[in-house]
C-alpha cells in the first residue's frame, strides 16, 4: 500500500476524475490509515511503499504490478502521469525481496487488470491494458490467462468492474463487460455474485477478500447483503476521498503472493525471507564493517537498509521482525505513515527557528501533551537524556526556590540498577562498571537505594532532599517490575516528605505497557514525567519534562535551553504521536498483544528460559546460562530472522513495534524456541 500524501486530482485520466471537485487529502489520509488498519487487525501483513512527490494517482498501488506463483511483475502504465509509478514499485519490490522482478514489453497496470482466481488470471483489456501483454503475462507465469473486454469507461480497469472473492467464484458487473465476455464469464462463474448498477456506481466491486472476510465499501449495501447472504464476512470502510480519483479499496491494496498463489500473510511471508546466509558471532571482526565510526555499541551483525512496520530488510533484501523497537523508540512502527506524512507537510512549511522566536507548532503540541499527561506546562527537549538532565536541574532549582533548601545542598535519591541515560552527571549515579569506569570526577548531589525497597528510601530522605528520580519499570536492568507496593509506598513518602517524584517513562511511557504511562498500573501520578523515545514517532528525537506550573515555573529565561528543543518539526511530529494516543487504540492493543506475547514466552520456562517478566509489549528473558549468553542467542535469533537485545548475562528484553500483529508474535516465539534449542 501506498499512502495518499500527495493525492490531489489536478487531471483527468478516468471518468471518475473532476479537478474542480476539492480534495481532502488528510481525509484521504484518514480513511487510507484505517483500511490498513483493517487489513492488520485481520492478521495480514501491510507493506508500505513510499510515495512520491509529483504522483497523486500512486496511492492506486494494485496497479503498480502483479506477484503470483512465485513471478512478480512491475506495470509499466498507460498515461505519462503515472509512468513514472512502474519503476518506483518495481525499485521497491526487488529491494524488499520480490524478486526477480519483471518488465513487460506492453502496456499493462497491474492488479489493476489482472485478476488471480485459483489457477487461472482473469485479464481486462479495453481502455489501459494492452491485450498483446495478456500473452505476456501468461507467459511470464506459467499460467492461463482469460481476456475480458471492458466497454465502460467508468469501468477502466478489471478491478472496477469484478471482485475476487475465493479461489473458484467472483462478484461482478455484466453491463461493464462486452457481449463475449458476459457470455465467458457466466459459463466460468455460473454461481457468481452480481453486483446492482447501484453497487457498481460506487465501486462496490473494487475489493479485497482472503476467502472469508471481504473488505469493501460502506456504500454498496446491496452488494454488502448478498455477499452475506453467500456465507462471506463483510468489513465496510469508507474510502469516499480516493473515490474522487477513481479507486477504492482494492485499488489501494497490490497483493503478494508466494509460488503456491496464496497472499503473502503473516506466516508465509516471514518464511520467504530468511533463506541462506548466516551472520557472524565474531565480536572482534565488528568495527572493521564500519571502521569510521566511534566503538561505543557493539551491534548485530544486520544492516538496515530499509524498514517498515515491524520488519527491517538488510540491504540484500533478508527480512527481518524487529523485535527491539529501537529500545521503544519505534512503539508505532517504522515509518508510520501518519507520522512520516506529518514530518513531510512540516519539511515543506519550516523545520527550525531556535526558541529565539516562536513557531505556529510548539505550543499546540504542548497543549496536547500536557493535556495527555493532566498537566500544565511541558519543557520540550531533544533526548531521553536530556529529558532527565533537565528534570534534575528543575527539581535541585524548585528545592531551592520552593521548598527552601539550602543553595548547593540539594539531593536526589535514584535506585539501584537505574538506567536514565549517559552524560556524566546521569552515569554519577549508576552502578553499571561499564557506564561509570574511566569517566570521573562524578557529579554530587545524589543516593542511590536499592530499587523496589521503600524503606530505604524513606531512610535515606532528609530534609535537603528535593527529588525521587525513578523508572516505573527498569528497562535496561532487565524489564524489572517492582513490587506492587513500591510506586504507591514512593508517592506517598514522596508527598508526606515534600520531594517531588520524576517518573522516567522514556522507555515505559506512551503506550508501551498497555497503559499510557506505566505508573498508571499503579493508580500512581508522579510530580514530573520524563519523555521521550517513542514521542518522536521514529522519526527524529523528541523529548520533553511534563509537570505542572508550580515546578516548571521555576525556569526563567536564560536558565535552561536548547537550540533544537521544540522545533517545528519535532512538535509536528511529537503533537502527531499524542493525537494518535489521545483515543486509547494503541495503549488496548498493547496490553492485548502484550497478553498474548506473555502467555508464549511463559511457556519457554523450563525449556531453555529461566524467568519471564514485563508488562505489556515489553519483556525481560532470563535464558539458561548454560545455552550461552544474551548476545548469543540474539545472534541465533537474528540467523532466523528475528532481532532482539541481550542486557546484562543472559537476559533478553523484548520491545516490538505495537503493530506487531498475534503471528508475528507466535512466530518470533516459535524462533526462539529453537534458537534456545540450538
Amino acid at each position: 500500500m501506498t499512502p495518499p500524501v500527495h493525492f490531489t486530482v489536478d487531471y483527468v485520466i478516468n471518468p471518475w476524475m473532476d479537478p474542480t471537485v476539492p480534495v481532502d487529502t488528510d481525509r484521504a489520509l484518514t480513511q487510507w490509515l484505517a483500511l490498513r488498519e483493517v487489513f492488520e487487525s485481520l492478521g495480514h501483513t501491510v507493506h508500505v511503499v513510499d510515495p512520491q512527490p509529483g504522483l497523486p494517482d500512486m496511492v492506486y498501488a494494485a496497479n503498480g504490478g502483479l506477484s503470483v506463483g512465485g513471478t512478480t511483475i512491475a506495470a509499466r502504465f498507460a498515461y505519462p502521469e503515472r509512468e513514472p509509478e512502474g519503476d518506483h514499485y518495481a525499485e521497491w519490490l526487488h529491494t524488499s525481496g520480490f524478486g526477480p522482478v519483471h518488465r513487460t514489453d506492453g502496456i499493462q497496470e497491474g492488479e489493476g487488470d489482472f485478476l488471480v482466481v485459483g489457477d487461472v488470471i482473469l485479464a481486462g483489456t479495453g481502455f489501459r491494458t494492452h491485450r498483446d501483454t495478456h500473452a505476456e503475462v501468461a507467459t511470464l507465469t506459467g499460467l492461463p490467462v482469460i481476456t475480458l473486454e471492458l466497454v465502460d469507461p467508468r469501468y477502466y480497469h478489471l478491478d472496477t468492474a469484478l471482485g475476487v472473492l475465493d479461489d473458484t467464484n467472483i462478484a461482478y458487473y455484466p453491463p461493464a463487460f462486452g457481449p463475449a465476455s458476459r457470455a465467458l464469464l457466466a459459463d466460468l462463474f455460473p454461481n457468481a455474485i452480481i453486483a446492482s448498477d447501484e453497487d457498481a456506481a460506487v465501486l462496490g466491486l473494487n475489493l479485497v477478500s482472503d476467502g472469508r472476510h471481504i473488505v469493501m465499501t460502506d456504500a454498496a449495501p446491496h452488494l454488502t447483503n448478498e455477499l452475506r447472504a453467500a456465507g462471506y464476512e463483510t468489513v465496510c470502510v469508507d474510502l469516499s476521498e480516493l473515490l474522487k480519483g477513481g479507486g477504492g479499496i482494492k485499488c489501494c491494496t497490490l497483493e503478494l503472493r508466494l509460488s503456491n498463489g496464496d497472499p503473502i500473510g503473516v506466516a508465509t511471508g516471514m518464511e520467504a525471507g530468511f533463506m541462506g546466509g548466516t551472520t557472524t558471532t565474531d565480536d572482534a571482526a565488528q568495527p572493521t564493517a564500519e571502521p569510521h565510526v566511534a566503538h561505543n555499541y557493539s551491534p548485530l551483525p544486520v544492516t538496515a537498509a530499509t524498514a517498515e512496520g515491524a520488519w527491517i530488510t538488510d540491504g540484500d533484501g533478508r527480512r527481518y521482525l524487529d523485535c527491539l523497537g529501537a529500545y521503544s523508540a519505534v512503539n508505532f512502527g517504522h515509518r508510520h505513515p501518519r507520522i512520516v506524512a506529518a514530518a513531510h507537510e512540516q519539511l515543506n512549511r519550516v523545520t527550525l527557528t531556535s526558541r529565539a522566536f516562536r513557531s505556529d507548532r510548539l505550543e499546540p503540541f504542548c497543549a496536547a501533551l500536557s493535556a495527555l499527561c493532566a498537566k500544565d506546562m511541558v519543557l520540550p527537549m531533544n533526548t531521553g537524556a536530556e529529558a532527565v538532565e533537565s528534570a534534575i536541574k528543575v527539581a535541585r532549582k524548585w528545592g531551592y526556590d520552593v521548598k527552601g533548601v539550602p543553595d548547593g545542598q540539594a539531593k536526589v535519591i535514584v535506585a539501584g540498577g537505574n538506567f536514565h541515560g549517559r552524560t556524566i552527571s546521569i552515569v554519577s549515579f549508576s552502578d553499571d562498571p561499564d557506564a561509570r569506569t574511566g569517566f570521573g570526577p562524578f557529579t554530587p548531589g545524589f543516593v542511590r537505594v536499592p530499587y523496589g525497597d521503600v524503606g530505604a528510601m524513606a531512610e535515606a530522605m532528609d530534609a535537603d532532599t528535593v527529588a525521587v528520580l525513578v523508572e516505573p519499570i527498569q528497562g535496561e536492568s532487565g524489564i524489572i517490575v517492582p513490587p506492587d507496593d513500591y510506586l504507591p509506598g514512593v508517592r506517598t513518602l514522596c508527598t508526606e516528605r515534600n520531594v517531588l517524584m520524576i517518573a522516567d517513562e522514556i522507555q515505559s511511557g506512551l503506550g508501551r505497557t498497555g497503559k499510557t504511562f506505566a505508573v498508571q498500573h499503579w493508580d500512581v501520578e508522579p510530580d514530573v514525567y520524563t519523555l521521550g523515545k517513542a514521542l518522536g514517532g521514529g522519526i527524529l528525537p523528541v523529548s520533553a519534562v511534563v509537570a505542572n506550573h508550580d515546578i516548571l515555573g521555576v525556569l526563567h529565561p536564560g536558565q535552561h535551553g536548547s537550540t533544537f528543543g521544540g522545533n517545528p518539526l519535532a512538535a509536528a511530529v511529537g503533537h502527531t504521536v499524542v493525537d494518535m494516543l489521545a483515543d486509547g487504540t494503541w495503549q488496548a492493543r498493547a496490553a492485548e498483544a502484550g497478553e498474548r506475547m506473555h502467555a508464549r514466552l511463559r511457556d519457554l520456562v523450563g525449556h531453555g528460559v529461566l524467568a519471564v517478566r514485563g508488562l505489556g509489549l515489553w519483556a525481560g528473558i532470563d535464558v539458561d546460562p548454560a545455552l550461552g549468553t544474551g548476545k548469543d542467542v540474539c545472534l541465533r535469533l537474528a540467523d532466523l530472522g528475528v532481532l532482539a537485545k541481550d542486557t546484562h548475562g543472559s537476559t533478553l528484553r523484548l520491545a516490538p513495534p505495537l503493530v506487531i500483529t498475534d503471528d508475528e508474535i507466535d512466530w518470533a516465539v516459535e524462533r526462539l524456541a529453537e534458537a534456545l534449542r540450538s
